[in-house]
C-alpha cells in the first residue's frame, strides 16, 4: 500500500479519519493525500468577495491535520480541487492520483440534521478501483483499543486483519473475531463453528504480525446475523466495529440480506466498513443490474402483496383450470390437422398455462417453496392433460401427415429462447402493473405454450419421435425461459425472501443455480439446431443462386421449382423446368457438372421437364406453329 486518499469536508473529519488512518498510514509506510473538494460559488460578485476567506479558514484546519501524520513521520500532501458534487470530485481525484487505498466518513446525522453528502455516494462505492474504507459513526472517535471483527472470510476481511494489525501495533488493541450462530443450536453446534472460526483465523493471520494472545474469537447465539453483531457492537465489548462491505453482487446481497450496511447504520459504536475493489466483470455486471432496475418501477408493500395473491390464484390447479387447458389444446390440435395459425393462435388466448409459470419465478424469488410447488403442481397437470387430449385427437381423428405448422414448432433455435426470456419479462411486468395487464393475451400468443405441447403430443401418436423431441424441447426452452426471466423482473421490482429466513435464502440461491444450469442444458441443442439451420440456409441460398445462373445459360427453359435432400457425399437435386425445345444428355450432364464445381460438392440432378407449345391465335386453325 503506497497511497492513501482521505477526502475531507469538515474539521471533525480530519480528527475522525485521523484516529484510523494514521496507524494505517505509519503501518503501510503509506503517503497520504488529504482532499479538499470545494464547490464553486457561480455568482461573481460573491465569489471574487468569498474565495480568499473560505481558503484561509480552510488552510487553517488543513493544516493541522496534516500535521498530525507529519509528527509521526508519515509522507503528507494537501490537494484542493473544485467540483459540483462531492461524488463527482472524488471520482476524478481516484483517476488522478491512483490511490491504493481510499479513507471517506460517513457521519449518522442527528435530530434535525440533514444527512451527509457522502450517503449519495452510493455509484462510487460500487466500482472504485482501489481499496475503500468508509467510517460510520456519530460522534469523535476514540482509539480502538477493542476492535470487533464479524468473520465470513473472503477478500475484505483479510484486509480489516491488516487494519486490526495496525491498529495493535499503535494503540495495543485486542482483537475480536466473532461468528453468529443460530438461536436454537446446541452446544457441539457452536462447539464445531467456534473450531471453523479459529482454524479460519488462523489462516486469514498467516503472514500478519499480530500475536495470538491478541486475538479472542467468540460465538454468539442469535435469531440473524445482523443482531448478533449489533449484541456485540457495544461500547461494553468493543470500541469500533470492522467489517466488510457485500460484494454488490445483488444475488449476493440478498442472500447476506445487507448486513454490513444494516450493521453501519443501527450499531452503538463507530463501524469501519472495509470494501476490496470487484473484479471489472462484476463491476460491468452490477452497471446492468442498476440500470434494469432504473428503468423497472419500485412496488409498494400494498402492491407486493396483491401480486402474490393473484400469482397464488393462478397457480391453483382448479376445475376452471383443467377445463380451459382441456379446450385450449382441442382448439390447438385442430388448427395444427388444419394447418391454420388463426385457430392456433385462438387456442394461446385462452390457454391459463402461463400463469402457473410465472408463479413459479415468484416462488423462487421469495424463496416460497408452498408457491413454487403450486406453480409446479399445476404446470404439471397442465402439461399432463395437454399432452393426453392431443394424443387421443390424434389417434382418433383420421389425419396421420405431419403439417407445416406442426413441422414449424418442431425446429426451435436460440431465437426461440430469445422469445421466452423476452416474454417471461413482458409476462411479470404486466402481472406487477395492473393498467398494462390487457398486453398479457399479447405475451401468450408471443410465447406459445400450448402449440407445441399439442404438437409432442401428436407427433407421438404419430410416431414421429423426431418431431415429438424437437417440440417438447421449444415447449422445455419456452418454460425454462419464462421462469428464468419472470424471477428476474420479479427481482429488480423489490421481491426478495427474508433474510432472516435461512430456508427462503436456501431456496433462493438453489432456485437461481437451478435455473441457470437448466439455460444452459437448453442452450447446446439449441445451438446445435441453430447451427444446423444457418449451414443449411447458406446451402439453400448457394444452390438458388447457383441454379438460377446455370439454368438460365440452357437455351429456352426456364426453372419453375427445385428441392433437394442430402445423400451420402453431396446432394440430390429435383429440378422442375419449363422448355421449349428438348434437352439432349449432354446439356443436363454439362449442368450438372457446373453446379457440382460451383457448390464445390458431388450433385446428383434429375430434371423433370414441361414441354411448351405457344399458341398463337392470330393463325387460322391448322396454322399453329411450334417453338
Amino acid at each position: 500500500m503506497k497511497t492513501i486518499l482521505v477526502p475531507l469536508s469538515r474539521p471533525e473529519q480530519a480528527a475522525i479519519l485521523s484516529t484510523f488512518i494514521l496507524p494505517v498510514a505509519r503501518g503501510e509506510r503509506a503517503r497520504v493525500i488529504l482532499l479538499h473538494i470545494r464547490r464553486p460559488l457561480f455568482n461573481a460578485a460573491q465569489e471574487e468577495a468569498s474565495v480568499d476567506g473560505r481558503e484561509e479558514e480552510d488552510d487553517d484546519w488543513l493544516a493541522e491535520a496534516a500535521q498530525r501524520f507529519q509528527n509521526v513521520q508519515v509522507d503528507v500532501e494537501v490537494a484542493r480541487r473544485e467540483a459540483q458534487s462531492v461524488a463527482g470530485g472524488i471520482r476524478d481525484a481516484v483517476a488522478e492520483f491512483k490511490p491504493d487505498l481510499l479513507a471517506l466518513s460517513w457521519r449518522r446525522p442527528g435530530p434535525n440534521e440533514r444527512v451527509d453528502e457522502d450517503v449519495t455516494l452510493h455509484d462510487l462505492l460500487m466500482d472504485v478501483p482501489c481499496d475503500l474504507v468508509v467510517w460510520r459513526g456519530n460522534q469523535a472517535a476514540p482509539p480502538p483499543h477493542r476492535v470487533l471483527i464479524p468473520s465470513a472470510g473472503g477478500p475484505n476481511i483479510i484486509l480489516g486483519f491488516r487494519f486490526a494489525q495496525d491498529f495493535h501495533q499503535a494503540y495495543g488493541s485486542r482483537i475480536i473475531v466473532m461468528q453468529v450462530a443460530p438461536q436454537h443450536a446446541s452446544e457441539e453446534e457452536v462447539r464445531a463453528i467456534q473450531l471453523a472460526l479459529e482454524e479460519r483465523t488462523r489462516q486469514a493471520l498467516a503472514g500478519l504480525a499480530l500475536p495470538p494472545e491478541a486475538i479472542d474469537c467468540q460465538v454468539v447465539r442469535a435469531d440473524s446475523p445482523e443482531e448478533g453483531i449489533l449484541q456485540m457492537a457495544t461500547p461494553i465489548h468493543a470500541d469500533v466495529v470492522l467489517i466488510g462491505a457485500s460484494r454488490e453482487g445483488v444475488l449476493h446481497r440478498i442472500r447476506f440480506g445487507e448486513i454490513p450496511e444494516k450493521v453501519a447504520a443501527r450499531a452503538q459504536i463507530p463501524v469501519l466498513v472495509i470494501k476490496r475493489p470487484l473484479p471489472r466483470r462484476m463491476t460491468l455486471f452490477r452497471r446492468l443490474w442498476d440500470g434494469i432496475a432504473a428503468i423497472t418501477p419500485n412496488l409498494t408493500e400494498t402492491e407486493k402483496v396483491e401480486v402474490y395473491r393473484e400469482s397464488r390464484r393462478s397457480a391453483r390447479t382448479t376445475r376452471d383450470f383443467i377445463t380451459m387447458i382441456a379446450l385450449s389444446t382441442i382448439i390447438a390440435t385442430l388448427g395444427l390437422i388444419l394447418n391454420a395459425p388463426a385457430v392456433i393462435i385462438g387456442a394461446m388466448l385462452i390457454a391459463p398455462l402461463m400463469g402457473a409459470i410465472i408463479a413459479m419465478g415468484l416462488g423462487v424469488v421469495q424463496g416460497d417453496a408452498r408457491l413454487l410447488r403450486l406453480g409446479i403442481r399445476t404446470t404439471f397437470w397442465g402439461v399432463l392433460t395437454t399432452l393426453g387430449v392431443s394424443f387421443i385427437m390424434e389417434s382418433l381423428i383420421p389425419y396421420n401427415d405431419l403439417t407445416p405448422e406442426m413441422i414449424a414448432r418442431s425446429e426451435p433455435n436460440l431465437l426461440d429462447l430469445g422469445v421466452a426470456l423476452a416474454a417471461g419479462a413482458a409476462g411479470a411486468y404486466a402481472l406487477t402493473r395492473k393498467h398494462v395487464s390487457s398486453s398479457l393475451p399479447g405475451v401468450a400468443i408471443a410465447v406459445a405454450l400450448i402449440p407445441p405441447l399439442s404438437t409432442t403430443g401428436m407427433a407421438l401418436a404419430l410416431r414421429s419421435w423426431e418431431t415429438a423431441l424437437g417440440a417438447g424441447l421449444l415447449f422445455l426452452t419456452n418454460l425454462v425461459g419464462i421462469v428464468a426471466m419472470s424471477s428476474w423482473i420479479f427481482l429488480s421490482m423489490g421481491f426478495q425472501p427474508q433474510y432472516t429466513r435461512r430456508e427462503r435464502i436456501r431456496l433462493f440461491s438453489q432456485g437461481w443455480r437451478a435455473i441457470l444450469v437448466m439455460i444452459l442444458l437448453i442452450s447446446i441443442p439449441l445451438a446445435v439446431v441453430t447451427v444446423q439451420q444457418l449451414k443449411q440456409q447458406h446451402i439453400e441460398t448457394a444452390m438458388a443462386s447457383a441454379l438460377r445462373e446455370e439454368v438460365v445459360a440452357l437455351p429456352h427453359v426456364v426453372l419453375r421449382d427445385w428441392s433437394y435432400q442430402a445423400v451420402d457425399e453431396g446432394y440430390a437435386l429435383e429440378l422442375e423446368v419449363e422448355a421449349e425445345e428438348p434437352l439432349s444428355h449432354a446439356d443436363v450432364a454439362a449442368l450438372q457438372e457446373h453446379l457440382a464445381d460451383r457448390l464445390g460438392m458431388p450433385v446428383e440432378i434429375t430434371l423433370k421437364i414441361i414441354p411448351v407449345i405457344r399458341l398463337q391465335p392470330a393463325y387460322p386453325e391448322g396454322e399453329i406453329t411450334g417453338g
